[in-house]
């Protein structure tokens, strides 16, 4: 489980990081907490990033990222902490949540192609424009 302080990061102290994101983060890891229980039920292995020594993915933009981050989309869903890219080396995560697509509805969440997030699984708890399950970014 990802908790509220991993996934925030190095960000704390910044001023992106609002009550209200912070609470939009809250919701978003409770329904992550579902899925990826669903996912451990089923035998996937979460591993922990050794660049975060968390289960976040990437340096340190797999979590919450400020408004000023260069990394991502300018409207990204991390910005407003919405999304999470959970470490995922081997591609267990994403091999999983493609074959169950009935319990990502189940939790509320959206995830970008596997195509595209090669060694990370992007999970996010808003639809997409498109509002396509899995969705190419």
């Amino acid at each position: 489980m990802i908790t509220l302080e991993q996934y925030v990061g190095t960000y704390a102290a910044s001023p992106s990081w609002t009550a209200e994101y912070k609470d939009n983060a809250a919701r978003l890891l409770a329904a992550c907490q579902l899925l990826s229980g669903l996912a451990e039920d089923d035998g996937v292995v979460f591993r922990i990033n050794p660049k975060t020594k968390t289960q976040v993915g990437g340096i340190t933009n797999g979590g919450f990222r400020p408004a000023e981050c260069p990394v991502g989309a300018r409207r990204s869903n991390h910005k407003t902490g919405h999304a999470v890219d959970w470490y995922d080396p081997s591609e267990a995560i994403d091999d999983w949540c493609m074959s169950n697509l009935d319990k990502l509805k189940a939790c509320g969440i959206w995830i970008e192609s596997p195509k595209h997030t090669h060694g990370w699984s992007h999970w996010q708890n808003l639809p997409p424009s498109s509002g396509n399950r899995v969705f190419i970014p």
